[in-house]
């Protein structure tokens, strides 16, 4: 599946000379839209430019666009390619449906759910699937309130708890009114005012005749006298629409609270219905809740159509009014919300939840930037979304609010929805993967996550970065067993015509060796989320046989890629690891690496290693770095498996193998100035901040308080004010390193590198293993065009800390200078 994040098109201009850029921190109302052909198929190939959306009589740019194809392997397959594969991404996730089930038990009569709550327990035991997810909630209450699940058996063990409690007549002060006659007499509908009269009048005179001797003008009504039965009837239907208000306001809560669980929801509300004329902008909240959490309603519409004369409720002309009458809601709600109503639905219950489970979960993600407005954000907006594809279909909601939209979530908010949400989220495509490495402690391995993220380019006048969280689980108890929260800078720039760049990150962590659950979130800064979920297992690599870690595949030695890519005209490099426990295991050691096509079994190219001096630990273990070099000049373009093993004599102590794409020609040249652009607020709100202002505060340090106004002031780009404050945080403690970076920063920031420099030495002297002063010693000498020095700090870091991946990455870059 690919996803396009193309130039803001107009729907009157063809081909725009210079597309405008979608920048992060823009609001965007995002529409999902089905579109099928006239067999009812999924259109696969819709492009941006075929897209209309027309609010408030004109057209909108549409500034995102972006295909969720429905997987056509099964829930399994398509999992092991996404979650369990050497690379994890949310680019065709393994999710299946979404399933919203809403009893209305204030609208339908006892026993009329009956019906409906068999053919549920049938829809869930026979059609939901192993992916698919369930809430089921009865509304208003008491009953099932339950979220998302893939408990089958408990959604339908709470089946039997669902009752219906409407009753369909109520009693006025002048005797009985059904809830439909009393409506009807608002409506100033004479024949059921004077029915309503006649037949009162009748009870009344038989019950009572000494009391009630002219029945003839009891109720009757005068020539400018009040009926006091459209007093009555007020009354009622007051109490329904009431009644009514909180059923409807429950269901938008429960709808909202969705609206950051990426994905289409089918919702299934199962009513009678209910009389609507007064509750328009109620009905307009449902549906503007749906938009927001791009839900479809299929309302199922369970009255008894057939008649029935023992019945308490109304019959005959009046019984098939009153349905008609309280359809409509459920009619509209389905209409604007993209889904239908299915009408008498007991009658045919199984094949409408058939129907429904048959959708196709193929459709579009269209972002436009709404018209500006002088109504609150909390209005019902219409929208038309067209296709000029000639013989399509169509289907998406008709209008949105602004109101509580999913960008407008406090970050720590939306980052733990999405990281509880059932299925990763797709609106930001992200990949990543992970190399094991021996670890710096006994029992203990490194994990080196690498990942790619598509993000929208940084606004000049926004340069908030983007959020990377990350939480990894045992796959047997589900425990933490790591988690962090970084900050991802934006980039600035990919390619001509393009809307997004990649940004990179790298993390590390140790954990034991076993099987592990890992989910990555990821957040730009104007609210659109993405998540990948990832299985994998960590190796022992400390046991006393010769092993090693994971094969490191590169174009040029120090790259971390997501996905390895090499040229033919350049070679392919990388590196491996050898570890055992003493200098002479792994010194009778040799490696072999095989380049196989995808598919085949004979290699296409071999080459063998540089085994560099071995590295002893202080606790006696050797490790020996295996530097490989395969020249591809014979090699045809095309994906293939690298496959080293690790030989002593003829036996094979240890093989490990990595996907990699062979491209023609050369690699192209990096820029020659890559460095991220300083931002105040990045850096004050990094990990390194983070980490100096929790190190104080737990420690109840004298010098809190001005770590904290340090970072305030950094942030606000005060930089004298940010000087004083870290200064004396430092006269505190002359030891802080994170304090000496800082205070390079606001060095930095008020321009004088030379004191900036001056302080980032004294935070690489303090902390060898602080990377991040490595890095931006680099950078200052590259922009004082200083490259041997650049060169000298990184490597500086390096003999603290040899497999750093961001060290490694950055002498890659300056060393191809």
């Amino acid at each position: 599946m690919k996803y396009l994040w193309l130039a803001v098109v107009s729907a009157l201009v063809q081909q725009p000379a210079a597309p405008p850029i979608y920048r992060a921190g823009v609001e965007v109302v995002r529409l999902d839209v089905q579109v099928t052909d006239a067999e009812g198929q999924p259109v696969r190939d819709l492009r941006q430019d075929e897209v209309q959306i027309v609010e408030a009589g004109a057209a909108r740019p549409v500034v995102f666009f972006q295909h969720l194809e429905e997987p056509r392997e099964s829930y399994a397959e398509t999992a092991r390619h996404t979650v369990a594969g050497e690379v994890s991404t949310n680019e065709g996730a393994a999710r299946g449906h979404l399933y919203v089930i809403v009893f209305d038990e204030l609208h339908i009569t006892p026993g009329g759910e009956q019906r409906a709550r068999i053919a549920v327990e049938r829809f869930l035991t026979t059609r939901v699937r192993r992916g698919d997810r369930v809430a089921l909630y009865a509304l208003p209450g008491p009953g099932p309130q339950i979220a998302f699940t893939s408990d089958v058996r408990r959604l339908v063990a709470e089946l039997p708890k669902i009752r219906g409690t409407a009753d369909p007549n109520a009693m006025s002060a002048m005797g009985q009114m059904s809830v439909y006659e009393a409506y009807q007499i608002l409506q100033r509908n004479e024949q059921i005012v004077q029915r309503v009269t006649d037949r009162n009048q009748g009870q009344a005179a038989a019950n009572d005749t000494q009391r009630h001797t002219d029945a003839s003008s009891f109720g009757s009504v005068q020539p400018g006298v009040a009926n006091p039965y459209v007093e009555d009837a007020e009354r009622i239907a007051n109490v329904a629409d009431g009644e009514t208000r909180v059923m409807l306001s429950a269901m938008s809560d429960i709808l909202r609270q969705m609206r950051t669980i990426e994905g289409r929801k089918s919702v299934l509300f199962v009513s009678e219905g209910f009389y609507g004329d007064r509750l328009r902008r109620d009905i307009e909240n449902v549906a503007a809740a749906a938009a927001e959490s791009y839900s479809v309603i299929e309302a199922f519409d369970v009255n008894r159509h057939e008649l029935d004369a023992s019945a308490d409720a109304v019959v005959g002309a009046d019984q098939a009014n009153a349905i008609h009458e309280k359809i409509g809601p459920l009619g509209s709600l389905a209409t604007e919300t993209g889904g239908a109503l299915v009408i008498d639905a007991n009658r045919h219950a199984d094949e409408a939840f058939d129907a429904v489970a048959n959708q196709t979960q193929d459709y579009y993600l269209v972002g436009f930037t709404p018209a500006e407005t002088t109504g609150g954000r909390d209005a019902y907006r219409p929208v038309t979304v067209r296709v000029t594809r000639r013989g399509v279909r169509v289907s998406t909601r008709t209008g949105f609010a602004l109101t509580d939209s999913a960008a407008a979530l406090p970050r720590h908010q939306a980052i733990e929805r999405a990281m509880a949400a059932p299925f990763p989220q797709q609106a930001l495509p992200l990949q990543y993967t992970t190399y094991v490495l021996r670890g710096s402690s006994t029992g203990m391995q490194r994990v080196i996550v690498s990942l790619a993220a598509d993000l929208p380019l940084a606004n000049r006048a926004e340069t908030q970065p983007a959020d990377v969280v990350f939480l990894v689980r045992a796959a047997t108890d589900g425990r933490v067993a790591a988690s962090g929260h970084d900050a991802l800078p934006l980039p600035t720039a990919h390619g001509r015509d393009h809307t997004t760049g990649t940004a990179t990150y790298h993390v590390q962590f140790e954990v034991p060796a076993g099987d592990y659950l890992m989910r990555v979130v990821v957040r730009e800064p104007g609210g659109l989320v993405g998540s990948a979920d990832r299985r994998f297992t960590v190796r022992a690599l400390d046991g006393p046989a010769l092993t090693s870690g994971d094969l490191i595949l590169s174009g040029t030695r120090g790259d971390l890629p997501v996905r390895p890519t090499a040229y033919i005209g350049d070679g392919l490099s990388g590196v491996l690891e050898l570890y055992g426990r003493t200098a002479e295991q792994v010194n009778g050691a040799r490696v072999r690496v095989d380049l196989v096509p995808i598919g085949e079994s004979d290699p296409v190219a071999s080459g063998t290693c540089d085994l560099q001096p071995p590295r002893v630990a202080p606790n006696g273990t050797a490790a020996r770095e295996a530097r490989l070099d395969v020249p591809l000049q014979s090699v045809p373009a095309g994906t293939y498996v690298a496959r080293a093993r690790v030989l002593v004599g003829a036996d094979t102590a240890a093989e490990v193998e990595r996907d990699v794409e062979v491209r023609a020609g050369h690699r192209p040249d990096t820029p020659a100035d890559d460095t991220a652009a300083f931002d105040p607020r990045a850096i004050a709100n990094g990990s390194v901040a983070r980490q100096f202002a929790s190190a104080l505060a737990a420690a109840t340090s004298p010098a809190a308080a001005d770590a904290s106004r340090a970072l305030e002031r950094l942030g606000a780009a005060d930089y004298p004010a940010a000087v004083a404050a870290l200064d004396a945080v430092l006269a505190a403690d002359p030891h802080n390193a994170s304090a000496a970076f800082l205070l390079g920063w606001a060095y930095h920031g008020a321009g004088d590198d030379r004191l900036a420099i001056s302080a980032w030495r004294r935070a690489a002297y303090e902390d060898p293993t602080l990377v991040s002063a490595h890095l931006a010693l680099a950078d200052v000498y590259v922009r004082l065009s200083q490259p041997a020095l650049a060169i000298q700090a990184v490597k500086a870091g390096l003999a603290a800390l040899p497999q750093s991946p961001e060290l490694l990455d950055r002498l890659r870059r300056l060393e191809a200078r």
